[in-house]
C-alpha cells in the first residue's frame, strides 16, 4: 500500500525550514532533491532508489506503484523531467483561506500544531510533440485509500493547489497502471547506461552493427538462442547480448510488443530494428486524462 503524501513524523517548522534551507524540494533535473527521500522517511511500502535516464540522478520511492509509474514515466521520450515528491510550499498561502476547518486541519500536526507539508508524488514536465513545454502532477495512491477520509481531504488540497497553479493534477491509481509495461520497462531499466557496464561507446557502436546483422539473418531462430550466438560471435561474457538487447530497447532502436511479457523465447524475427519514428509509449494519453 502507497504511504500518505504527507511529511509528519517528528517534524516541526524548525527540521522544515532546514530541509529547504538544503534545497529539500528545489532544483530540476539532476539537481532536484526530493522532499521525500527513503534514507530519512520510513515506509510501509517496498522503498526503491533508481537512478534516472532523463535525469541521471537517484529517484526515491516509497511503493511499487510509485516505482512502476515512474517506469512509464522515464521511458516516455516526450516527459523531460520527473520530481518525485514535490512539496507544497510555493504559493500554499493563496489556498489556505479557502480551506474549511477539516481541510485545513490537514496542514496542521493536531498533536503538536505544527504545520504539515503536504507533497505530490509526480510533478511532471513534458515537451509535446509541437514542441510545447506542459506541466503535470500526479498523486500515486492504493485504490482501498479513497475509503479514507483524511486521505481524500488531502487529495482534496491538492488538487486545489495545482488548480490555482493552473496546473493539471490527477490521481493515479494502482489499478490504473499497465503492470506489465511497467514490469518491462523494469527489465530493461538498469541497461540504459552501457558504460556502467564496461562497455565503451566504440564497443557499443560494434556490437549494434553485430547484433542488427544477426537480427536482419535470423529468420525463425528463438531470439535467446540469437543472443547466445551474439556473445560467441564477439568473444564477450555470457550475457553481454542480452545487456545490449535491453539496452537498445530502452534507447528504442529495438521494437518489441511492451504490453506483453518479454519472452527471450520468441522468433528473433519478431523483433523490428528501428529505423526513426517516435516510438516512446502511448500510456500517457491515458494518464494525462486521470
Amino acid at each position: 500500500m502507497s504511504v500518505l503524501p504527507v511529511i509528519k513524523s517528528n517534524q516541526s517548522l524548525k527540521k522544515i525550514n532546514k530541509l529547504i534551507k538544503e534545497g529539500y524540494g528545489q532544483g530540476e533535473g539532476k539537481d532536484y532533491k526530493p522532499f521525500i527521500d527513503v534514507i530519512r522517511v520510513s515506509t510501509k511500502g517496498r522503498a526503491s532508489r533508481i537512478k534516472g535516464w532523463k535525469s541521471q540522478r537517484v529517484h526515491h520511492f516509497l511503493s511499487d506503484s510509485e516505482t512502476r509509474f515512474f517506469y512509464l514515466l522515464d521511458f516516455d521520450d516526450e516527459v523531460i523531467d520527473i520530481r518525485e515528491h514535490y512539496p507544497l510550499i510555493t504559493d500554499i498561502d493563496k489556498i489556505t483561506p479557502q480551506l474549511d476547518e477539516q481541510l485545513f486541519k490537514r496542514l496542521i500536526n493536531q498533536k503538536t500544531g505544527e504545520p504539515i507539508i503536504l507533497t505530490t508524488t509526480f510533478f511532471v514536465t513534458k515537451k509535446e510533440k509541437d514542441g510545447e513545454i506542459n506541466y503535470y502532477a500526479r498523486s500515486i495512491k492504493d485504490y482501498r485509500q479513497l475509503e479514507n477520509d483524511q486521505v481524500i481531504q488531502r487529495f482534496e488540497i491538492q488538487r486545489r493547489y495545482w488548480e490555482e497553479k493552473g496546473i493539471d493534477y490527477g490521481i493515479v491509481t494502482n489499478k490504473e497502471i499497465p503492470k506489465t509495461l511497467a514490469k518491462n520497462i523494469e527489465y530493461i531499466h538498469s541497461s540504459y547506461f552501457l558504460d556502467e557496464y564496461g562497455i565503451t561507446s566504440s564497443q557499443r557502436e560494434l556490437y549494434e552493427d553485430i547484433l542488427f546483422h544477426l537480427l536482419v539473418q535470423a529468420g525463425e531462430m528463438r531470439l535467446n538462442e540469437l543472443l547466445t550466438n551474439f556473445d560467441k560471435e564477439v568473444n564477450a561474457d555470457k550475457g553481454t547480448g542480452l545487456l545490449l538487447f535491453k539496452h537498445l530497447i530502452a534507447h528504442k532502436r529495438l521494437l518489441v510488443d511492451m504490453l506483453k511479457p518479454l519472452d527471450l523465447s520468441i522468433s528473433a524475427n519478431q523483433v523490428l530494428i528501428n529505423e526513426g519514428g517516435d516510438h516512446s509509449g502511448h500510456f500517457l494519453e491515458s494518464v494525462d486524462s486521470i
